[in-house]
């Protein structure tokens, strides 16, 4: 299977006060020869810019998988591009000491492989870096187990402001950006660089699970399957859907942190694309947890359509499943599945453009 990287530059929030309009900014697929550093790895001391796309607020280790995308082409020793602009990456808070966490670059994925640190290298020792006199620059970097050592994180980046008019705003306004301490705190579109301490090495396998229709990694006390509010929202959610009724995610049978899972659910039962017929022996489908899952023959190619945006190549092969993070309300996604004759043979779609009542 080989998967490509679809940079949509999309902040993950819903409160956005603007409203984006997806763009696709970038598909570069990763050329063999620069694909790799010594057998398939990506050397220490590299320097990768990401751009969050969704807000990072917390004030423990979970294992939840945050995304990103590599903002500017990371290049290897012979000048080759080794991760193109807008490779997908994940982004996760790891514990570094008592009561201390840091931001740390768990893996990138180019062309369907993924890349991360091996478990059994050692830990790297912390340090400080600075970045200059910039006020909305933080002169952190990780410790502990992180791979990334944060060299740089910047709120106000210019090419978030210009695409999400509210988050750039709210960052020009003084909002903080922390990436190591008892708490952190990220607003969507930042741009954090890191520099990687330990190499990025190919084959090193996701052991992630879905909880709520979130992605998470094993190891860090959350437990797989979603809550019983999460699965009560997400059949109600379905259940309007399906019977086109307004959006509502009010309850009155849950409270606290129950009832904003309950709206989570809610949501994304609510803009879940609607169960279809399979087409023969292929099938595509899009997830409630924004996962695309095909199947089809061994050339098959999966391309995408954002509203009225010309359709891109999002990934190839016989049958996967890729995350799609940047899905958000308020656009309309079209994902075909064609045979290697470029005729199409399956398809899904997900019109996230009806309107809602206000919570």
């Amino acid at each position: 299977m080989t998967n490509y990287n679809l940079d949509f530059r999309l902040p993950g929030l819903r409160q956005s006060l603007a409203l984006l309009v997806a763009s696709i900014l970038c598909l570069i697929p990763l050329s063999e020869k620069g694909a790799a550093q010594s057998g398939g790895t990506i050397d220490p001391g590299t320097t990768i810019a990401v751009r969050t796309n969704e807000e990072i607020r917390v004030d423990n280790s979970d294992g939840r998988i945050y995304s990103g995308a590599v903002d500017q082409d990371v290049r290897d020793t012979r000048g080759e591009v080794a991760l193109p602009r807008g490779t997908y990456v994940e982004l996760l808070v790891r514990s570094i000491s008592d009561n201390e966490y840091a931001l740390d670059l768990e893996s990138v994925t180019v062309n369907g492989r993924r890349l991360g640190v091996e478990a059994e290298n050692s830990a790297v020792s912390a340090r400080r870096e600075g970045l200059g006199t910039n006020s909305r620059t933080g002169k952190y970097v990780g410790g502990g187990a992180v791979i990334g050592a944060i060299i740089g994180a910047i709120a106000d980046g210019g090419k978030g402001a210009a695409i999400g008019g509210g988050v750039g705003a709210a960052a020009g306004a003084g909002t903080q950006v922390l990436t190591r301490g008892k708490n952190i705190r990220v607003p969507a579109e930042s741009l954090v660089t890191f520099r990687l301490e330990q190499p990025l090495r190919t084959g090193v396998p996701d052991n992630g699970f879905s909880r709520n229709g979130l992605h998470y990694h094993s190891g860090y006390g959350t437990n797989e399957g979603n809550s019983a509010a999460y699965d009560s929202g997400l059949q109600a959610g379905r259940a309007d859907r399906d019977r086109n009724r307004t959006f509502d995610s009010r309850s009155n049978n849950w409270r606290g942190a129950d009832l904003r899972d309950y709206e989570a659910g809610y949501e994304r039962g609510f803009d879940e694309s609607r169960n279809r017929p399979q087409q023969g022996s292929a099938d595509i489908r899009i997830g409630a947890d924004h996962y695309i899952t095909w199947k089809g023959p061994a050339t098959s190619q999966v391309y995408v359509q954002v509203d009225n945006n010309p359709r891109q190549l999002f990934a190839s092969g016989a049958s996967g499943s890729q995350p799609a993070p940047w899905i958000t309300y308020g656009h309309k996604y079209v994902f075909v599945l064609q045979d290697a004759n470029g005729r199409e043979i399956a398809r899904d779609e997900n019109d996230l453009r009806q309107n809602r009542r206000s919570r």
